[in-house]
C-alpha cells in the first residue's frame, strides 16, 4: 500500500500542496510556518494603531472633564475667576478676619468655588505672608457662567501687621460645577 502524504491548502492560490513543499509549485510563493499568521498580526497591528489614532484624537477634541483631583481641572482656567472687591474685617477673635468679596465667572461652564489664596504684599509688592481658605463641604458654592457670586470666609493665622497691605486673593481650588461634589 502506498503511503498518503500529508497536503496543505497554499494560502496564496487555494491549491493542494504537500505539506513539506517550501515553494508553492502552482503560484510560486514562498510557504512559511507563519506565513499566514504574518497577514493576520499586520492586519491586527494596523487595527490597534487606528484604534490608538482614534482614541488620541478623541481625547483632543473630548477632553475630560472629570474631578477626579478636586480642584486640579481650575489650573488653567483661574484667569477666568477673578477675585474682586474684597475687604478683610476682624472677627472677636485675635488673628482671625472675615475676607469677603465676589467671584467673577468668565468662562463658559460653571465651576464649584473649594478654596481660596489669599496673599498679603508690601507697597512694593513684595510677598509678606499667603493665607488658604477654604469652604466647607456646605459652604462651597457654584459660580455659574458668566456670573458673580458673594462669599465671606474666615481666615486664621492673620497677623495684624499685615492686614493693611495689599491683598492678591485669587482661586485655589475649583471643580466642575455640573457634577455632584464630594470631598472624600
Amino acid at each position: 500500500m502506498a503511503e498518503i502524504e500529508p497536503t496543505k491548502v497554499c494560502p496564496y492560490c487555494a491549491e493542494t500542496i504537500k505539506s513539506a513543499a517550501k515553494v508553492c509549485p502552482h503560484c510560486r510563493s514562498r510557504q512559511g510556518r507563519f506565513t499566514v499568521l504574518k497577514g493576520e498580526l499586520a492586519g491586527a497591528f494596523t487595527v490597534i494603531v487606528l484604534l490608538g489614532g482614534l482614541i488620541f484624537v478623541a481625547s483632543r477634541v473630548f477632553p475630560n472633564d472629570s474631578d477626579a483631583t478636586a480642584g486640579s481641572d481650575v489650573i488653567g482656567h483661574r484667569d477666568e475667576l477673578p477675585v474682586v472687591r474684597t475687604a478683610l474685617e476682624p472677627t472677636d477673635m485675635s488673628e482671625q478676619f472675615w475676607l469677603s468679596g465676589f467671584i467673577t465667572n468668565r468662562s463658559s461652564r460653571p465651576w464649584r468655588i473649594l478654596s481660596l489664596e489669599v496673599r498679603f504684599l508690601d507697597p512694593h509688592h513684595q510677598l509678606l505672608d499667603v493665607r488658604h481658605a477654604g469652604f466647607s463641604k456646605g459652604d462651597a458654592f457654584v459660580v455659574q457662567p458668566n456670573s458673580e457670586h458673594a462669599f465671606r470666609i474666615k481666615l486664621y493665622g492673620v497677623s495684624s501687621s499685615v492686614t493693611g497691605s495689599v491683598r492678591n486673593v485669587q482661586v485655589e481650588s475649583a471643580a466642575d460645577g455640573r457634577k455632584c461634589y464630594n470631598p472624600n
